[in-house]
């Protein structure tokens, strides 16, 4: 393939699952292929959504807690914007303004630049993690709203599902407030994999070096290099 080509390759999943790890490794051997690879983390950083956060979690989330109680806490959350629809509407509008803009620098910039562009994290996981399990989405109104914002941020030539069990995740990670946090979230992932041809989900029970040389194959095949 063209040393000079554009290419997005996304890694998504549950917190856990290695995403940060192989796609480091993916960077690297791209780049020993002679490609122009740049690595970017794509997790959704709050910054117009701040301040709303921090006014909502005052107003509404004040007795609740993430970590003591998640199951209540989720619930409270759903309930809240269930009741509050306008309030929904103006948070995941300013949301996604924000989580947009920060892709299309990262992510448009580079691909401009003519690089090979490998993203930790990407618009799927702002969607499912920060609103469809909190904004309790149904599937299909997730799967909508993945397709507008792909009329802004690109989609990649090749995303790979890290897939790994929610209790190996949890095992793996000391940040996260409780094992049913991934269990929402990683059947959503599986979802949206099943709409999107260019997805390819990977078994991230197995070790880092063994999800890589999986990856590696896939990438092989896909651009021919």
């Amino acid at each position: 393939m063209s040393k000079k080509k554009k290419i997005l390759i996304c890694f998504t999943g549950i917190d856990g699952s290695g995403k940060t790890t192989i796609a480091k490794k993916v960077t690297k051997y791209l780049k020993e292929k002679g490609l122009p690879a740049v690595y970017v983390y794509g997790r959704f950083k709050p910054i117009l959504t701040k301040p709303l956060m921090v006014i909502g979690g005052q107003m509404f989330l004040r007795n609740y807690n993430i970590t003591k109680n998640y199951a209540e806490y989720s619930e409270r959350k759903k309930c809240l914007f269930s009741k509050h629809k306008l309030m929904l509407r103006a948070y995941l509008y300013v949301l996604l303004l924000d989580c947009l803009f920060q892709l299309m620098v990262k992510v448009r910039i580079p691909l401009a630049l003519g690089k090979a562009v490998v993203c930790d994290r990407y618009i799927y996981d702002t969607v499912i993690t920060d609103i469809a399990i909190d904004m309790n989405f149904s599937e299909e109104r997730a799967i909508s709203l993945l397709r507008k914002c792909f009329l802004l941020v690109p989609n990649p030539k090749i995303a790979f599902l890290v897939d790994v069990d929610e209790i190996i995740g949890y095992s793996r990670k000391d940040d996260i407030p409780d094992v049913r946090y991934l269990e929402e979230r990683r059947v959503f992932y599986l979802q949206i994999a099943d709409h999107y041809e260019n997805i390819a989900v990977v078994n991230g029970n197995k070790n880092p070096d063994e999800v890589f040389e999986e990856c590696r194959r896939l990438l092989d095949n896909e651009l021919d290099i």
